[in-house]
């Protein structure tokens, strides 16, 4: 990070905090009446994308051992719901198993596979469809995508965790980008990896992290309420642009 920057109209008093997982939370506390609110966040970062030595040792990392400590930490990130396994543990083993593969590689394929077996939906409603309910639909969004990605790494073993940010995009339009979600798998050697199944990026400078957690729906990048009379409406615009 190199500079951030939080804007709101009206004025309010902010306090920040650090939630469960380590994530910046702004609380915004407002005083009087107001019919407009506009939050503008501003981030300006430095991406560090992982070399091609660190890949080419993905590829030859074998098979998985996690030790006590990093059990004790991951837990919540290994755990996988007893109703969404079955479905997942087919999905996965239908893949080819013609020859041995490594850790990575079978990762790889299931990020793959959701990319290109799986078709993208906008979808406005909030919440999260179920890795169950994304493979019966053969649809989702990249919030949807992550999470079966999430339950799929799980399901073989590894630790995952939810990721919320941005992803650059050249000749993007001006306000035309949006709020993006993807997986990030822990392999000891390494660390935290990325894989966005719905763009095909993996450990890719273009991805923006901004939160994680356990899950999806323990993220919501904003929530709130108000009182008064008459409807609302919301609208959201990112811009995301290389600088230099």
């Amino acid at each position: 990070m190199i500079s951030a920057g939080l804007g709101l109209t009206p004025p309010a008093e902010i306090l920040w905090r650090n939630d469960l997982y380590g994530n910046s939370v702004a609380v915004a506390r407002f005083v009087g009446q107001t019919s407009r609110l506009d939050i503008v966040s501003e981030l300006q970062i430095e991406t560090f994308p992982r070399s091609e030595a660190q890949r080419r040792s993905l590829l030859e990392t074998g098979g998985l051992i996690y030790s006590p400590l990093e059990l004790r930490v991951l837990a919540p990130f290994i755990e996988i719901a007893a109703d969404v396994l079955g479905p997942v543990a087919d999905w996965v083993e239908r893949a080819s198993q013609s020859r041995r593969k490594s850790i990575y590689e079978r990762l790889l394929e299931c990020a793959a596979r959701i990319r290109f077996e799986f078709d993208y939906r906008v979808r406005y409603e909030p919440g999260l469809q179920s890795p169950r309910e994304t493979l019966h639909l053969h649809s989702g969004t990249c919030r949807d995508f992550a999470e079966l990605m999430m339950a799929a790494a799980r399901y073989l073993g590894y630790a995952a965790r939810f990721i919320t940010g941005y992803v650059y995009t050249a000749n993007a339009a001006p306000g035309s980008s949006s709020p993006h979600a993807w997986a990030e798998v822990y392999i000891p050697s390494v660390g935290w990896i990325e894989l966005d199944a719905t763009n095909g990026l993996i450990d890719d400078g273009d991805l923006i992290p901004v939160a994680s957690a356990s899950g999806g729906e323990e993220l919501t990048p904003i929530s709130g309420s108000f009182e008064g009379a008459g409807g609302s409406s919301l609208s959201v615009g990112v811009d995301v642009v290389r600088l230099g």
